[in-house]
């Protein structure tokens, strides 16, 4: 009964999937993405893909935690059986 009562996600596993998220996805989305945007005055075309590439980090995160969630309570019911 104690394992059930645990959290399923700590801090370091919060910070990892932050830094994934917002440094590594960010980054990388920020250099993909401004041939694709319609604009022709360079300003816009980066303010318009860190904008994007801010939404689509915060996705990233998101389904980071949600896997993160699901795989601890995977092992653990795993393991408890």
């Amino acid at each position: 009964m104690e394992s059930e009562n645990r959290k399923l996600v700590g801090i370091t596993g919060a910070l990892v999937d932050v830094a994934i998220a917002f440094c590594v996805f960010l980054v990388f989305m920020f250099v993909i993405i401004p041939p694709h945007v319609p604009i022709y005055d360079p300003v816009w075309k980066m303010i318009f893909s860190g904008y994007c590439s801010v939404v689509m980090g915060g996705f990233t995160w998101l389904a980071l935690c949600l896997f993160r969630v699901t795989l601890v309570d995977q092992m653990r019911r795993k393991k408890s059986n």
